[in-house]
């Protein structure tokens, strides 16, 4: 199933640290740290929101100036990583 279909959410194992408009993502159980630029920093906020994947696309489209099948395409990558390193998972 497409994640953008999906309902997702952080992962209790996981801490993060703001550093700017970038976040450093930790995964406790793997050890691991992911760094977000600011775009999968504003991604990252919106998914704590609640929001669900298709959310995040219609609030990415109106805030920047990009067309909705990038940023379904690019939403699709990022929340994929995520949840194939652990760090989201299906609510």
């Amino acid at each position: 199933m497409d994640i953008l279909r999906q309902n997702v959410e952080p992962t209790g194992d996981a801490v993060e640290s703001s550093v700017g408009d970038e976040t450093v993502l930790l995964h406790l159980k793997r050890g691991t740290y992911y760094g977000l630029d600011a775009m999968g920093t504003r991604i990252w906020s919106l998914i704590k929101e609640g929001r669900s994947p298709l959310e995040i696309c219609d609030a990415l489209t109106d805030e920047f100036d990009v067309d909705r099948a990038t940023v379904e395409d690019d939403v699709r990558g990022f929340l994929s990583d995520l949840k194939a390193n652990d760090i989201l998972v299906e609510r």
